[in-house]
């Protein structure tokens, strides 16, 4: 994989990383998977990324999935599966990234590409996206934590039909069954991406980051007793910090409170 394949920008407390072949409709190529969760730990070690963007190159697509040329290397069940563990592994360890992710989708967002959506916590699309998993064609069964995450999104029925299907929903329809987050002219979709990410990179990194880990505590536990403990934790937490003093200072005395995450 060369360099080029993955490309990182920061400005501002948001970081972006650009998916860059847009010449294959962004396809990932397996060295591609292996690189992206390291890319978002780096990120969230830096001490100064607050919210990642993750986009496709270009307006044509988000991603097209898995480079399909690789598929003719998966030809037998063993190879399959490692083909699975390591894609498996990739939106696991992107799911358990603290900082907020929002995913930009102008086009196609087809296949493998659509873990990648479904593992962001926001998912911002232009009015010409287009979301599709054709795994029913391929004969592939999407594992249980990604079947999970999208059925969280859009219920069991809508899940089902996704997956067996494996037709292709518009931008509109992908909003309406709770897929994507929101929909844009595509004319505004950059503009309305970076403006919600600057808006929470301003905002409180421990309110930001601990709501984000309070709706995933829900989502996965119900609560139990653990999970109640932990969710007390979290509140208390934003109540300890040095940025809950700020902003309630700076609401006092009418002024632009400057958080630290501390």
């Amino acid at each position: 994989m060369t360099e080029e394949t993955l490309l990182v920008e920061k400005q501002g407390g948001v970081a972006t990383v650009v998916i860059n072949r847009p010449g294959q409709h962004n396809a990932i190529l397996r060295a591609m998977w292996q690189r992206l969760p390291a890319i978002f730990e780096e990120l969230e070690r830096d001490g100064e990324t607050r919210v990642i963007v993750l986009r496709g190159a270009g307006e044509k697509a988000f991603a097209s999935g898995q480079d399909i040329t690789e598929f003719r290397e998966t030809t037998t069940p063993e190879a399959a599966r490692a083909h699975s563990s390591l894609l498996d592994g990739v939106l696991e360890r992107i799911t358990a990234i603290r900082l907020p992710t929002i995913a930009m989708v102008h086009g196609f967002g087809m296949g493998g590409a659509v873990g990648l959506l479904a593992v962001c916590d926001l998912r911002y699309a232009a009015e010409d996206a287009v979301i599709a998993v054709p795994a029913a064609r391929l004969g592939i069964v999407y594992p249980e934590p990604l079947t999970r995450l999208i059925m969280n999104l859009i219920g069991p029925a809508n899940t089902k039909e996704m997956l067996m299907t494996a037709r292709r929903y518009l931008a509109e329809e992908a909003l309406r069954i709770g897929f994507l987050t929101r929909v844009f002219p595509k004319a505004e979709l950059e503009k309305q991406t970076y403006d919600a990410a600057r808006a929470i990179a301003t905002n409180a990194p421990i309110s930001v980051r601990n709501s984000k880990e309070m709706v995933n505590l829900i989502q996965a536990d119900s609560l139990s007793p653990e999970g109640s403990e932990r969710a007390r934790a979290l509140r208390l937490a934003g109540f300890n910090s040095q940025d809950f003093s700020e902003g309630v200072d700076a609401f006092l005395n009418k002024r632009v409170p400057v958080f630290r995450g501390a």
